[in-house]
Order: C-alpha cells, then structure tokens, then sequence
C-alpha cells in the first residue's frame, strides 16, 4: 500500500500516527518524515502518544492530522518543535563520591526533621 496520501504530499494517518507514537518518547531526536506530522503530533500531545490508548488516540491523531494537512495545503506552515536535549554531566570521581556523602547527610537531616532518625 502506497504510504502517502493526499496527492502523494503527506503521509497516510495510519503511517503517520505510527511515526509520530514511536518517536513521541524523544522529540528532540526525531526528524519528522513531514512538518505536519510533527504538528499533529504535538497537537495531540507527545504525552497523550505516549500512552498509546490506541483506539482514542487514533481518532485524535487523525482528526488534528487532516486538520494540519488540510491548513499546510492552504499555504500555512508551522514551526518545528525545538526540545533541547538535556546536558549530561560527566563527574569524576571524587566529585561523585562527595555528592553520595552530601545526599546521604542531607537524608539523614530530613528524616531528623522528621522525626523518623
């Protein structure tokens, strides 16, 4: 079956919906097959993807997709979305060491407030 639709421009809904349900887990590293799969997407929500409630989540997807291709194909375009990856910290060491210790003494200080030590 062909995978695009709509005058071969856009991805089905079927294709599209797939694309977007198993990238919706990392944004920042997906390079959308089209703009408008990316903005139904995030139409819907890349929680409410995530969570994957097929039946329901279809239907949503499709309606907003035929809502942005219909809109793309009247000229509007969209803004990608721009999810900053988080930095990682690279800790030597020592510096992982010490913070074990400070978090420890900083749980023992909690559970003192508490009452619980």
């Amino acid at each position: 079956m062909n995978n695009n639709d709509l005058f071969n421009d856009f991805p089905t809904v079927g294709a599209a919906y797939t694309e977007a349900a198993n990238h919706s887990h990392d944004v920042a590293s997906w390079k959308p097959s089209h703009i408008v799969v990316m903005e139904a997407a995030r139409r819907v929500g890349f929680q409410a993807l995530r969570r994957r409630d097929t039946g329901a989540g279809k239907r949503a997807f499709g309606k907003h997709y035929s809502d942005v291709c219909k809109a793309y194909l009247r000229g509007e375009r969209f803004k990608p979305v721009i999810i900053d990856k988080p930095k990682t910290e690279k800790l030597s060491e020592q510096e992982a060491l010490n913070r074990k210790v400070i978090g420890r003494q900083r749980v023992g200080d909690l559970k003192e407030l508490l009452g619980r030590g």
